[in-house]
């Protein structure tokens, strides 16, 4: 028997809780009820139901809060009913928006608690860690959502926490029985499920934070001990019931049955969140659903997993407004100047006869099928001729296009972004200008929301430190044939959680012109000799272009031999030189990895077999060089005191190495004193 059904055999109803549960359950419920009854947040959810309204299409309307029903603005609802055309400008508008906050990911960076070499190489795991979670989570796909909810409604949340279904199946020596492992969730909440402090001005000063979410009674049973006891409610906060609206919204309006529907065994999840303090130095988690008490522990990391990613933030007000708030009379009156355009062209465009009285011609005579006319002859009158129609006056057409422009000025959007040119003749400098305007504009948001998902990535390391206590796999993937899996415990973080995301890198961009940057920058050999295969490869990955693993192939097999030399030189193993090494690589890269800490943490032994590698792949590419170059004249004396020069010079500093090694190690120098050896440099720096 589980540990949950013994406590269903303890407790068969919500009223078998202790009175100290049955009064905290009724707290957070009237606690729930009394934040949304507040006349500010009745308010902003009428707007962001009109809002999700006119995103779906819809057009001078508003959502009365009291009746609970769309009605038409009184200006416009005139022309509602007959209505045939009208274009949705808000929708096209809220896409380029959400292309370009989705275009570039953010890129995380953890600071180390210290300069050891264990707290670096944790960082460099948390980096790692956040990008597996970031995959894993399909965070890319979720930030799709949370931006819309953003745009719709001005603000909306991630939520990081801890789900025990995730993850693999696992022995629980506990229990005895094979059960998930569990693992990090990130999971988006919109507006209409999010209470936050009613007193806060920023996310900064919340005490506290709310949530409700609509519970398939299967989800209580099996994530709570007490879940048996939840029973099946309706959908008791308007909020709950506004957001199960939105989920049956089409273009012809929105069903009552669905929430009826979608509450079927199911019933509302409270959970209470606050923050640190004397009373509760761990914070606290209290999560109720229909009067059972379910949770009530500290919270799980030191704050409130919350991350709050906002649109249009207004100084001193927690609820951020909404760009489509602002485009909304705009869009109103779009609309009316093309239907009464509409109206002209269908009522004109069969052409007006002109008659006089007692002609007998009626107005249904003449229609938009009709193509003779009898009429009754009238002695002295001329028949009926066709009038001229005069033109639609070109005001109509400069009105929409002014408030199109308007439309796209108040999102901050401009020709170039669309992917149109302003003018034949304007030079490119004019199009990064303009696209850098944009930028500018975006810049705004772009700035809180990487300090959010720098919050997010400090939550994950936080979940991970304190609830990965088996080994985990971590796997990367690497340019070319390059893999690594390492197994790690949240342990080896070891408290490195200061998560920074690099400013900047979620700016949309141009591709064109930064690609043309890189171009320039490698041409001036900025970014390394252009000459280098590496080099090239690099430049490649920075502009995007593909898969071009398969021109750089004999690079990437010279690059694994020297890493799977490295790591037998590490182990304490000789390593052969071949002759057809590709030995100016060799030399660089293991060059390279003795400057880094890595080196200085390994034993002597292994640092001694790394430079005599390095000085045996000089002496092969000496060899190579010279006999390319001929035979040095031995008989020349010149030039045999210039090789005995240089053979005393490489043989002073192998030995000078191998004895700061030792020095390092706390042995003695073998090195002769610089007075024995001839080719000692003096301090002026000759011989």
């Amino acid at each position: 028997m589980s540990i949950f059904d013994k406590i269903g055999s303890i407790m068969s109803s919500a009223d078998d809780q202790s009175q100290e549960d049955k009064n905290l359950a009724s707290y957070l419920k009237s606690r729930v009820s009394e934040i949304r009854s507040s006349s500010s947040r009745i308010a902003h959810e009428g707007v962001w139901m009109t809002n999700i309204a006119y995103l779906l299409g819809y057009d001078s309307v508003y959502y009365d809060t009291d009746s609970r029903q769309f009605k038409p603005v009184g200006s416009g609802s005139q022309y509602l009913a007959r209505n045939r055309i009208h274009v949705n400008k808000i929708l096209p508008i809220i896409q380029n928006r959400l292309a370009r906050l989705c275009k570039n990911p953010p890129r995380y960076d953890v600071r180390p608690n210290s300069n050891d070499q264990e707290d670096k190489d944790a960082a460099r795991l948390g980096v790692k860690l956040i990008t597996n979670v970031w995959d894993r989570e399909a965070l890319n796909k979720k930030r799709i959502d949370l931006y819309m909810w953003m745009q719709q409604c001005g603000f909306a949340w991630i939520k990081t926490c801890w789900d025990d279904e995730k993850g693999k199946m696992a022995y629980n020596p506990e229990t005895g029985e094979i059960e998930y492992e569990g693992d990090i969730a990130c999971e988006v909440y919109s507006p209409f499920e999010v209470f936050p402090d009613p007193l806060a001005k920023t996310e900064e000063d919340m005490r506290y934070l709310m949530t409700v979410k609509v519970r398939k009674l299967d989800y209580f049973r099996n994530n709570y001990e007490k879940g048996n006891l939840v029973k099946s409610e309706d959908a008791w906060l308007l909020s709950t019931q506004y957001l199960l609206r939105v989920n049956s919204m089409n273009t012809q309006g929105p069903t009552s049955s669905a929430i009826q529907q979608q509450m079927e065994n199911a019933a509302l999840e409270i959970a209470y969140y606050e923050k640190p303090s004397r009373k509760h130095p761990g914070g606290r988690l209290v999560i109720c659903a229909n009067g059972v008490i379910l949770r009530d522990d500290p919270l799980p990391v030191d704050e409130i997993p919350f991350s709050k990613f906002d649109d249009i933030v207004i100084g001193g007000k927690i609820y951020s407004e909404s760009i489509i708030t602002h485009l909304r009379p705009m869009q109103d009156q779009f609309n009316r100047v093309i239907t009464r355009r509409a109206v002209w062209t269908n009522a004109l465009l069969a052409g007006k006869y002109i008659a006089a009285r007692g002609h007998g011609l009626s107005q249904e005579a003449i229609n938009d099928t009709t193509e003779v006319v009898e009429y009754d002859h009238v002695p002295g009158a001329q028949p009926p001729t066709a009038m001229n129609i005069p033109n639609i006056p070109q005001y109509a057409y400069a009105e929409e296009e002014s408030l199109e422009q308007m439309l796209n000025d108040v999102a901050g959007i401009n020709e170039v972004s669309k992917g149109q040119l302003p003018a034949a003749g304007l030079p490119a400098i004019g199009m990064q200008l303009l696209t850098e305007q944009d930028d500018t504009r975006i810049g705004i948001m772009i700035e809180r929301h990487e300090y959010a998902w720098a919050k997010v990535g400090r939550h994950i390391l936080k979940y991970a430190e304190k609830y990965y206590q088996n080994e985990r796999m971590l796997k990367e993937v690497g340019s070319g044939d390059h893999y690594e899996v390492k197994k790690f415990k949240g342990e080896d973080i070891l408290g490195n959680n200061d998560v920074i995301v690099i400013r900047g890198s979620t700016l949309p961009g141009s591709k064109v012109l930064r690609r043309q940057e890189l171009l320039n920058l490698y041409e001036r050999g900025l970014l390394g000799d252009p000459m280098q295969p590496e080099t090239r490869e690099k430049v490649l990955g920075m502009l995007e272009f593909g898969d071009v693993q398969e021109a750089w192939k004999e690079h990437e097999t010279d690059m694994k031999q020297i890493e799977r030399d490295i790591e037998m030189m590490k182990e304490g193993n000789y390593v052969q030189i071949h002759e057809l090494d590709n030995h100016p690589l060799h030399i660089k890269e293991k060059n390279n990895f003795r400057k880094t800490d890595d080196f200085l943490q390994l034993d002597p032994n292994s640092q001694v077999l790394l430079l005599e590698n390095i000085e045996k792949h000089i002496q092969a590419m000496t060899g190579i060089m010279e006999d390319a170059q001929g035979t040095p004249n031995m008989n020349d004396p010149n030039e045999k005191a210039d090789m005995e020069k240089e053979a005393l010079l490489d043989s002073a500093d192998m030995m000078q190495d191998m004895d700061d090694i030792q020095l390092e190690q706390g042995g003695e120098a073998s090195l002769v004193p610089d007075e024995q050896n001839p080719y000692a440099m003096d301090p002026m720096g000759g011989f």
